[in-house]
């Protein structure tokens, strides 16, 4: 909905007297700037998700990993959920706390999104952050179900193995078809072609049942979620192979939320969840429109953060005015124009004020909170883009002052530097 000029002059005069400016999206650089954040943090605030309406933007993941490095060296979080593979996660939280691995070989089996310069900085930062801190190391989470591989599997066993042997035969047979065998994706697709998938469902329910009745030795609850993501990956892919079917959005949703949370009450970390503003905000009623598929709607992971958690949920969206952003595929990179008037950015977007942050729940005049309580319409670029039917693509249903606590405003983005064409690394300490 496009914003009375009224109004609209009112929203640019207090975002430019209440926002704080960003001066560099440099990982090595002072963090200053993003300071004023921690004040919008409590000691009750127990997950930080952040994300845009684009995966493909350098500045925005740089800003996602400064904030990181704040959090981490400031206040004390550790833990950085991604919303990529659970098994791969495991894999680069071993990384990250030991050095074992290679962290660009390990990155390029994760989602495309996450496989660039800058995600790959992040993952070299908390390694270095690490090294001297064996006992009180960040960790690195994924809590996605969507490949979970047979190393989920190995890890159910072998606690079954040592707890309760006399339960090891049970889980066998549970296991005797699910565990993949080769290529996760061609285990998936084997899956969703079965007559009766929820024969399969009901075998991962009954081993994650036999593990939760087992003795609870050391290691216990790490096994007995394990089990519980193999669930994960059966209810997800319990669906035709088709994207557009809402069951498989939903429970990505709900499992991103549950597996932050789990890995909170479990370690009693602060984490960041890293993933998009569409995952990330409070948005129990989002539409979701990607052109040219009709628009949907669902429940997101933020939605269900905000939930389990009320106020100790934190969310920080990001948006931008203008710039090209990575595709992912041999395509150019994707232009994108400056936004129109029935995108929110077309407010935000502001020459005098420039990059900057935004505490949404600052003190605000009546027209400026009306604005902020009315319905808008983000920009949200998914894989595929029309720079010209760019307000199409976009994310509505709520409010910024429901989505969002602060906003991260980048006025040009430039795309997102794929594993393969780096500079050095970044792994200097704030």
């Amino acid at each position: 909905m496009t914003t009375p000029p009224e109004q609209h002059t009112a929203v640019r005069r207090w975002i430019r007297e209440t926002a704080r400016p960003l001066t560099t999206v440099d990982l090595l650089a002072p963090l200053d700037d993003l300071r004023p954040l921690l004040d919008v943090l409590t000691e009750r605030t127990a997950v930080v998700g952040y994300g845009a309406g684009t995966r493909g933007a350098h500045e925005v993941f740089a800003l996602q990993a400064r904030i990181a490095a704040l959090l981490i060296g400031t206040a004390g979080f550790r833990a950085v959920a991604f919303d990529q593979d659970w098994t791969l996660g495991v894999r680069l939280d071993a990384y990250v706390r030991t050095g074992a691995g290679d962290p660009e070989a390990l990155l390029s089996a994760a989602e495309p999104f996450s496989r660039t310069e800058e995600v790959l900085a992040l993952v070299r930062w908390m390694r270095a952050f690490n090294e001297g801190r064996p006992q009180n190391p960040v960790r690195f989470v994924g809590v996605s179900p969507h490949e979970t591989g047979p190393s989920a599997y190995d890890t159910v066993t072998d606690y079954v193995r040592r707890a309760a042997p006399e339960l090891l035969d049970a889980l066998a047979s549970c296991y005797a078809d699910l565990r993949p065998r080769g290529e996760v994706s061609a285990h998936t697709r084997r899956f969703r072609a079965l007559p009766d998938r929820g024969a399969w469902v009901d075998l991962a329910r009954a081993a994650h049942a036999l593990v939760a009745g087992a003795p609870g030795h050391d290691g216990h609850a790490w096994a007995l979620h394990h089990a519980r993501v193999i669930v994960q990956y059966y209810e997800l892919h319990d669906h035709d192979d088709d994207p557009l079917d809402p069951h498989n959005m939903a429970a990505y949703e709900r499992a991103f939320a549950e597996n932050v949370q789990w890995w909170h009450r479990h370690t009693g970390h602060a984490a960041l969840f890293w993933t998009s503003g569409s995952h990330a905000a409070k948005a129990p009623t989002r539409t979701i429109s990607f052109p040219p598929n009709p628009a949907s709607a669902s429940r997101n992971a933020g939605s269900h953060l905000h939930d389990g958690l009320g106020d100790r949920y934190l969310s920080i969206g990001f948006t931008f005015g203008r710039g090209e952003l990575a595709t992912y595929t041999d395509a150019p990179p994707h232009r994108v124009p400056e936004p129109g008037p029935s995108l929110v950015e077309s407010v935000l977007d502001d020459d005098t004020t420039g990059d900057y942050l935004l505490d949404l729940r600052a003190q605000a005049p009546q027209p400026v909170a009306d604005w902020l309580a009315g319905t808008v319409t983000l920009r949200t670029v998914g894989p595929a883009y029309d720079p010209d039917d760019d307000s199409g693509h976009h994310m509505t249903g709520g409010s910024l002052a429901e989505w969002f606590d602060v906003l991260v405003h980048r006025r040009h983005v430039t795309p997102a530097r794929l594993l393969g064409h780096r500079e050095p690394p970044a792994t200097a300490l704030p």
